[in-house]
């Protein structure tokens, strides 16, 4: 299929997505969210969960791009909720996304934005990645957070940036990997998921679990949600690169790694599906074992986060 069809496709999906998200209550704010009931196991379901399993990997890229302050830019900034928070630690920072209506909501929230003091600056271009201009000797930090398996050519983008960053400059990069989602972690899941009180009631979940058949189909289903494959895939770009070895071994071709650090073996779709007056005791203890699993090598992770230096 044409490039250009295939972009104007993954296009449409985010534009459509963000436009769906905002309709049924969602802000694109990390100060100011509420909770959107209308997100069944996603994360941004409940600030709470978001405090939990997103602001670690949020303040993972601040710390580092704070710590080395000047130029940002975030490739695949989506909706701008990271954008926002960096130039609310005072960087100056720019957010690049192909999706137009993201870039127009990003803008938006930008407007809307309260907490001025110490603020950088904030712009947005909406463009494609791969054709967009790096300049040279220019940036201080450049950050994929879950945006870089959206792309075809990772090698020849490293290349682009890499050429942009001052010396010493950083990449940091969040990615899934959700090749690494296995039967046995569709299992566990499935098994967390009909043993906690969700979205689904225990009477329908249980009733539809009492044989092998009826199991391998459950667990089945979970694991094309994780992997984002069937039904469940995202758009016509996803998902291009999956493991932490390609990755790796992309980066490590211009940048010196300083840290590497994988999470999330099944946590991703199972604390936002939570439900009752227990389910952010039940959320910490997900967290907590998902963390164990991944930790002790009983679980593979399906996320990893890098940070680099220009060689």
């Amino acid at each position: 299929m044409n490039k250009d069809i295939i972009l104007e496709k993954e296009k449409k999906i985010f534009d459509n997505q963000i436009q769906e998200r905002l309709r049924h209550g969602f802000i694109p704010d990390l100060r100011r969210l509420r909770k959107v009931g209308w997100f069944y196991n996603n994360m941004w379901r409940d600030p709470e969960f978001v405090k939990l399993h997103w602001m670690p990997k949020v303040n993972f890229v601040i710390d580092i791009a704070k710590k080395r302050g000047g130029k940002v830019v975030e490739l695949g900034c989506g909706c701008g909720y990271l954008t926002l928070e960096l130039a609310r630690h005072g960087l100056d920072v720019l957010g690049v996304d192909i999706s137009t209506k993201n870039i127009a909501v990003a803008r938006k929230y930008q407007k809307l934005n309260t907490y001025k003091k110490g603020f950088g600056s904030l712009q947005y271009k909406c463009c494609d990645i791969e054709n967009f201009d790096f300049g040279k000797n220019q940036l201080d930090t450049v950050v994929f957070f879950r945006s870089l398996h959206h792309l075809k050519n990772i090698i020849s983008v490293l290349r682009k940036i890499r050429r942009s960053l001052r010396k010493g400059g950083n990449i940091i990069i969040c990615e899934p990997m959700r090749n690494n989602f296995t039967r046995k972690s569709a299992e566990v899941a499935g098994i967390l998921r009909a043993v906690s009180p969700t979205w689904i009631s225990y009477g329908e979940k249980l009733r539809n679990l009492t044989d092998g058949r009826a199991w391998d189909k459950y667990v089945n289903r979970i694991y094309q949600e994780y992997t984002y494959s069937d039904d469940f895939k995202q758009s016509p770009m996803d998902n291009k690169i999956a493991t932490a070895e390609i990755v790796l071994k992309a980066v490590r071709k211009y940048f010196i790694i300083k840290k590497v650090s994988f999470s999330d073996a099944f946590i991703d779709k199972l604390i936002g599906g939570l439900r009752g007056r227990n389910k952010y005791a039940f959320a910490k203890f997900f967290k907590f074992l998902d963390n164990l699993m991944v930790e002790r090598g009983i679980l593979p992770p399906t996320e990893i986060a890098i940070y680099a230096k220009k060689k």
